[in-house]
């Protein structure tokens, strides 16, 4: 009962930012760039970022994805004016870390060829793309990752308000990073208190769904 007050008692929160990367398309607040959906891709729009940051080729393809909608999603740099302690990440996803469990499966099933690769099996976790966001951005606030069917928005509000309205954080990172053989589909939203903004959409299930499907 007191949690429940606490998070009805906490100001109001706003989706200051949001990027969305879906087959051939990213989707910004301001913006959505083309480009061509094949092998490519990833590397297409790291480089439209002009950005040097070499371990991005290091990375799995959950990661990459992950990380490149972070870096839309941050590009102003609107999470500097918080510490990193301040800024918490939830994410979600529906696979899991299949595509790199798929590579370290391929890699252990056969006992006489039997060559696992620590490149690989580092990415077998999902929550791996947080780290690799929190290392990029310097974020140190509490971070969780989980594993639903489908979008659940219902989900993303209920634990973000409790982090921002129970503990030390002032702001969070929500996401939604699924990639699978079928395709890429990814929604990142930058969370933080509304008092001082104008024109920002409120944080609620309805806004995020809207904002997920009406692209």
């Amino acid at each position: 009962m007191l949690l429940f007050y606490s998070i009805k008692a906490m100001s109001k929160l706003a989706i200051t930012s949001y990027c969305l990367i879906r087959k051939g398309v990213v989707i910004t607040q301001d913006s959505r760039l083309e480009f061509t959906y094949d092998n490519k891709f990833f590397k297409e729009i790291f480089k439209n970022l002009n950005s040097s940051y070499a371990k991005f080729y290091k990375m799995d393809r959950l990661c990459k994805l992950a990380y490149l909608t972070s870096e839309y999603l941050l590009k102003g740099e609107i999470h500097k004016k918080y510490e990193p302690e301040e800024i918490a990440m939830v994410f979600s996803n529906s696979f899991s870390s299949i595509d790199s469990d798929i590579k370290h499966q391929a890699s252990i099933a056969d006992r006489h060829k039997y060559f696992p690769e620590p490149a690989t099996f580092v990415y077998t976790l999902p929550n791996i793309m947080l780290g690799e966001i929190s290392i990029r951005h310097n974020i140190k606030g509490e971070n969780m990752f989980f594993v639903s069917e489908n979008f659940d928005p219902e989900i993303m509000v209920d634990y973000t308000s409790i982090l921002l309205g129970n503990s030390r954080h002032k702001a969070c990172i929500a996401g939604w990073v699924d990639y699978n053989s079928d395709g890429i589909n990814a929604a990142m939203f930058f969370i933080e208190p509304a008092e001082g903004l104008s024109d920002k959409r409120e944080f609620t299930s309805p806004n995020l769904q809207k904002i997920v499907e009406q692209h």
